[in-house]
């Protein structure tokens, strides 16, 4: 389906890890050592797999492919500054 393959491409796309400038929970982290880095990255690459995989579950209803009432109220709403929504589209 559709949103499944925008977030899987959204979970592989590049990102920021502990660290770098742009990362957002530097405060919480600790940078990680130069030989850890590519584990690092593919541990939060799994991670946002994962997630994205559970997260379609949840908000699309395999029945009629639609996503669910409950979560559309979210659609508009951002988180650390990410969406998932093109806003042009709204």
């Amino acid at each position: 389906i559709q949103a499944q393959k925008e977030l899987s491409a959204l979970a592989i796309s590049t990102f920021p890890i502990p660290g770098d400038a742009d990362f957002p929970l530097n405060g919480m982290f600790v940078k990680p050592a130069h030989s850890e880095i590519d584990k690092m990255k593919q541990y939060l690459e799994q991670l946002r797999k994962e997630c994205s995989d559970r997260m379609i579950d949840r908000v699309i209803d395999p029945e009629t492919n639609k996503p669910s009432k409950w979560w559309l109220c979210f659609v508009r709403r951002c988180f650390m500054d990410k969406t998932l929504l093109n806003i042009g589209s709204l």
